[in-house]
């Protein structure tokens, strides 16, 4: 196993070394200096997306030929992608969760670490789960159209869940399933702390009046525990599934003929 993540490591470090430099450099510089916290999130998701990649240069030399001549399972085999992968999403973390503590808004006050943690972890568990859908299917359909066929499939995604959300409701349920169900999702949301009590001045009188309203603030969704539950909910999912995604890629491969 350790000859197997060495041989990945080697081949992402020398093909990939300026792109990594500039990378962090980029990433890092922008979260730090121009107060654009989003990016260190988006340094987390883009060095998952770097093993992939590792299976690619394994299709175009055929190494896989070579490697069913050597004494070591298709577990280890699948498995160094995945605990490189791994690796490289933790490394994106802590390198995040590193540079927000020199970063502005953390010097300024105008952000806190609960909000980068929460926005770090987040960052992960997506990472995680893009990594775990995609690799299953870049064993199974190759790299070139795995990455069609999961950008189609995230598409998809995006797109039922946006008719779920808007067009179902409208158009399939009654007047009274869709009141019950806007006030089941505001007790979801105020359970989880995305909606709550707010005092709002009266528009005549001026005097606060206690409304129940939306949170838009990172900062006051945390202050709930229980969107802390959500939270390592979605990363204990997303850890689920990468060990599920492990087990069918080696099924895959394990069948496959080289």
């Amino acid at each position: 196993m350790k000859g197997l993540l060495y041989k990945d490591w080697c081949t992402l470090t020398s093909r990939y070394k300026k792109n990594f430099t500039l990378l962090f450099v980029l990433y890092v510089g922008m979260a730090m200096f121009f107060d654009m916290p989003f990016m260190l999130y988006a340094l987390v998701f883009v060095l998952g997306l770097y093993v992939q990649s590792a299976i690619g240069f394994d299709e175009y030399s055929h190494w896989d030929i070579y490697a069913h001549t050597l004494p070591v399972r298709c577990t280890a085999i699948v498995g160094s992608k995945y605990i490189l992968g791994g690796c490289f999403i933790l490394f994106g973390g802590v390198v995040s969760m590193l540079a927000f503590s020199f970063s502005s808004g953390i010097i300024n006050g105008t952000m806190g670490y609960d909000e980068a943690l929460i926005g770090t972890l987040t960052a992960a568990a997506i990472a995680t789960l893009y990594f775990s859908l995609s690799l299953p299917l870049t064993y199974r359909f190759g790299s070139d159209r795995a990455r069609t066929i999961v950008m189609s499939a995230v598409l998809l995604l995006v797109l039922g869940g946006f008719l779920l959300v808007t067009w179902v409701p409208q158009h399939l349920l009654s007047p009274e399933d869709q009141a019950k169900l806007d006030a089941w999702a505001k007790s979801a949301e105020r359970f989880f702390g995305f909606r709550g009590p707010a005092e709002i001045p009266d528009s005549v009188t001026g005097v606060p009046v206690t409304m129940d309203v939306e949170y838009g603030s990172v900062v006051q969704w945390a202050e709930n525990p229980h969107f802390w539950w959500l939270i390592g909910g979605l990363v204990l999912f997303s850890v689920v599934i990468f060990l599920i995604s492990w087990v069918i890629s080696t099924s895959i491969y394990r069948r496959k003929q080289y």
